[in-house]
């Protein structure tokens, strides 16, 4: 009897040390595991989110960081649009490309937003591929919202009617079987090769002296009472305005002529800049190109959306 019982015993001590000693199995997903206060195994995986700034936050214009990422999600959605419409055997015409251009800067930039990769805010979308690399245990979020959409296809107008131009863009097109990032690196310069060039330090402000504490002389007072005479102010009378920027000024009607001479002047050309006879397709190119130059002033002088409202409601 007493055999059986020490038999018994060791059995127990066997199973008890090989418990000890299994290890619990590796997660291949990513998550991580520890034991919490009241001794129980669970797992938890960090989430890391971008820190918005300010830039981030507000406004129409795409910050700058993130132009060459911008840059490649507009060549990537025109690549696409064009190959969808374009007729197998011959080229497109003009009417037809433009529309395809048009439609691609309207629908094709929704889930679009900024995510925290390598300790660093990126736009991350469609057609953006980062080399990412996260810790065990960690994960990434994406914050975005109808603001990037609406910088992404402003951006794109950007590109196509102002910086590079239709045609060009549809020839490269056409030259290279599609649109690719390249174009980002070699004609719009918005993306360059090797590494980032880290953002210099900030030189340390001048440690102040201290003021020294010396008590100025009381000036005597002055018995004679000094008569004071009133003498006549300078006109203030602002010297006459030009003919076009009067006309320009306040909420009074004007012609569409005094108007397109108030905006060649506001935009560093001469009045008749905007006057001059043009075929119908560069007068479509002009007011494009106008209505940019409009849009862009508004956005950076008007910071929030009651102003902009106020602005077009006029």
């Amino acid at each position: 009897m007493s055999l059986r019982l020490l038999a018994l015993l060791l059995l127990a001590l066997l199973c008890l040390g090989g418990a000890k000693k299994k290890k619990a199995p590796k997660d291949e997903a990513g998550w991580k595991e520890k034991t919490n206060e009241q001794g129980k195994v669970v797992q938890e995986l960090k989430i890391e989110a971008p820190s918005m700034t300010e830039e981030d936050q507000y406004g129409y214009k795409m910050p700058d960081r993130y132009k060459c990422d911008s840059c490649r999600a507009v060549m990537f959605h025109l690549d696409e649009g064009l190959k969808k419409v374009h007729p197998k055997s011959r080229r497109m015409k003009q009417w037809e490309y433009t529309d395809a251009f048009d439609e691609a800067c309207r629908s094709s930039f929704e889930g679009y937003g900024i995510k925290l990769l390598n300790g660093e805010n990126t736009l991350s979308g469609p057609g953006l591929v980062h080399k990412e690399s996260l810790a065990p245990g960690s994960g990434a979020i994406q914050m975005g919202g109808e603001t990037w959409t609406k910088r992404l296809s402003e951006a794109c107008r950007s590109i196509i009617y102002e910086r590079m131009g239709e045609d060009e863009l549809y020839d490269k097109y056409r030259e290279d079987g599609g649109l690719t990032e390249a174009v980002c690196f070699s004609d719009l310069r918005d993306c360059s090769e090797g590494p980032a060039v880290p953002p210099k330090p900030k030189e340390a402000a001048p440690a102040e002296k201290p003021k020294a504490d010396k008590k100025k002389p009381k000036k005597e007072k002055k018995e004679d009472k000094i008569k004071i005479t009133k003498e006549p102010k300078a006109s203030t009378a602002s010297p006459p305005k030009s003919s076009v920027e009067a006309s320009s000024g306040g909420d009074r009607p004007i012609d569409s002529q005094t108007f397109l001479r108030s905006m060649a002047v506001r935009h560093g050309l001469t009045a008749e800049e905007y006057l001059t006879a043009r075929t119908e397709r560069e007068w479509e190119k002009l007011t494009i190109a106008m209505a940019g130059r409009i849009f862009n002033r508004l956005a950076d002088s008007e910071p929030n959306e009651s102003c902009r409202a106020n602005a077009f409601g006029r």
